[in-house]
């Protein structure tokens, strides 16, 4: 079976370090692969392109094999700045449904609802992983034992 993985990066990042901790993306890789075969790891996330810490930190994900899907990141009038990166995300798990029989998929963000539901309905194996406290109520109702918290395997996935 082949299996893909697609990761929501705000939902992971700020949820892991609001939990007090950082993910090891190496350890994620080596995790998904070994665990689930995953073949192709999708990343979604922001893009600061003045931002040269972000910029080392994406050329070492690319070293690790994760294929990233960046947003460029628009700031607001008030200062705040946001990529949206769900539709992107969600066009690509349809874009590429037909390559894979089975489904990682990493965000807590209810947005994601209605596709991961068809996912459940159409696919094999479906897996959602994201920080308990920052996952949508009716996220962990859909996927009830198929939901990972984080935290639950925190200790393989620490940096």
């Amino acid at each position: 079976m082949k299996t893909y993985a697609f990761i929501d990066a705000s939902n992971i990042i700020y949820g892991s370090a609001d939990a007090g901790w950082k993910m090891d993306y190496k350890k994620l890789r080596k995790y998904f692969q070994e665990k689930y075969g995953v073949k192709k790891i999708f990343y979604y996330a922001g893009l600061d392109a003045e931002n040269k810490k972000q910029l080392r930190f994406y050329e070492k994900l690319q070293e690790f094999g994760y294929i990233l899907r960046l947003v460029p990141v628009k700031v607001f009038r008030n200062g705040k700045k946001k990529a949206d990166v769900d539709s992107r995300m969600t066009f690509e798990m349809m874009l590429y449904f037909n390559e894979y029989d089975r489904v990682i998929v990493m965000t807590g963000d209810g947005d994601f609802y209605w596709i991961l539901e068809h996912l459940l309905k159409t696919k094999q194996q479906v897996f959602l992983f994201a920080n308990r406290s920052n996952t949508a109520r009716e996220l962990r109702r859909l996927f009830k034992e198929r939901f990972t918290g984080l935290q639950d395997i925190r200790h393989k996935l620490e940096f």
